[in-house]
């Protein structure tokens, strides 16, 4: 790595990357958190488990509806405003969630937070992509992915600690919690205003030299062909099967972080902060494995079998968790399967944007992440649904190990077309 390549990628981390990492902790975590608040809430606002499993869905019915409108947004008005106003946007429905009465007004609020939400994810994929060159990508794209295990490893204690301490209103805890987070959120969206910056020639912070060294970059890699409409985009079958690897990839993630403390409440009947500690390790797992696969990955640009292994492993993992008969051996091996987990995520988004070219890349990530996402819409409910009929835990964990598998399969095609790396 040459001097200028060096001195421009590490300040693209800290004055870029650093921010985004916050931003994107913030937003798992006040999607996440009703997980936490179900601990009280379910039995305050009188939610049996498949109307909470509607209720963590609904989120995901708005994420979808506004997918394409928000990234659109992005390009028109450019990263600084649009991300200050998704974050403040998030943040004062995630706030509203503390007053809620009844589960209509949760439903409407959930779906709210998925509009406000809804761009945000692919828009910081997009985004990103316009700083750095390829070779980068795996593990920058990580690095912005690894805060949403953070987002767990820190806000599961601190979940956990808000509901069960004394507040000045004296307000149910999960209320309480609730409130701080979202306010929290709201505040840092008035300070993202103040610290992103659109485009790499508009950063004060990088010398000239620098600034050429990243357009030239960037500009080697952009292939000589016509700008790509959506139409196009559409037709490509290689992104459908992105689409389905990331859905079954979503599935898995979203059924450990939604379902995970009620049923380490249930198996353990711990206090909730203990309960959000110990949901907290299977997300320290997420975490390892972003951040090493990832680099691994960039340092062989192998991309395929980094995501396969890693889908492998999940699945493999969460088997033995759900057969394991002692809490330990469990917790174990839902550690081994967030690691899975995180491995793949961590280094998915490396493969569509190899194959996506610049001009269609905003629309193509976009189209990806909300395919992608009818799966967190799907998923969630299914395993209320499952809970709902069966005493056992066991059946939830072995859907969301068929589901894995399915990914691997997908996977499997993707990479076995001649131009998946085209």
């Amino acid at each position: 790595m040459s001097r200028l390549e060096l001195s421009a990628t590490r300040k693209f981390r800290w004055r870029i990357l650093t921010p985004i990492v916050l931003l994107i902790a913030l937003s798992s975590l006040d999607r996440v958190n009703i997980s936490f608040a179900a601990l009280q809430m379910n039995a305050a606002i009188g939610l049996s488990p498949e109307t909470y499993g509607f209720a963590v869905s609904a989120f995901f019915v708005g994420y979808l509806l506004l997918q394409f409108p928000s990234t659109l947004l992005l390009t028109r008005i450019g990263a600084r405003r649009w991300i200050a106003a998704c974050v403040i946007s998030w943040g004062a429905v995630a706030l509203s969630m503390a007053f809620v009465q009844s589960a209509s007004q949760l439903y409407v609020l959930r779906f709210l937070l998925g509009c406000a939400e809804s761009g945000f994810a692919p828009g910081i994929v997009y985004y990103t992509s316009q700083w750095m060159p390829a070779r980068h990508r795996a593990n920058t794209i990580a690095v912005t992915m690894v805060a949403i295990p953070i987002s767990v490893i820190v806000g599961g204690p601190l979940c956990g600690w808000l509901m069960s301490v004394m507040n000045p209103f004296a307000l149910p805890g999960w209320r309480w919690m609730l409130l701080i987070e979202g306010a929290g959120t709201v505040l840092m969206g008035c300070v993202a205003y103040a610290l992103v910056v659109d485009k790499p020639a508009d950063a004060c912070w990088l010398t000239n030299d620098e600034k050429n060294w990243i357009a030239g970059e960037l500009s080697r890699e952009q292939r000589v062909v016509p700008a790509e409409t959506i139409w196009g985009v559409l037709r490509q079958s290689r992104l459908w099967l992105a689409a389905g690897v990331w859905a079954a990839t979503l599935i898995g993630a979203n059924g450990l972080v939604f379902w995970l403390p009620q049923v380490l409440k249930e198996i353990s009947n711990a206090s909730d902060f203990v309960v959000g500690v110990l949901a907290a390790l299977p997300w320290a797992g997420v975490a390892l494995g972003m951040i090493f696969n990832s680099r691994h990955s960039d340092q062989t640009q192998e991309r395929f079998w980094h995501v396969g292994v890693a889908f492998l492993v999940a699945a493999t993992a969460l088997c033995v968790a759900a057969m394991s008969r002692q809490g330990t051996i469990a917790m174990l091996f839902l550690f081994i399967a967030g690691v899975g987990l995180g491995s793949a995520q961590g280094v998915f988004w490396a493969i569509p944007v190899s194959f996506l070219q610049r001009s269609a890349a905003a629309q193509g990530i976009t189209l990806i992440n909300l395919v992608g996402n009818v799966g967190s819409l799907v998923g969630p409910y299914a395993i209320g649904v499952i809970r709902a009929r069966q005493e056992s835990i066991v059946a939830p964990v072995w859907f969301v190990a068929a589901v894995l598998a399915l990914g691997l399969l997908l996977l499997a095609t993707l990479g076995g077309r001649r131009d998946a790396l085209a």
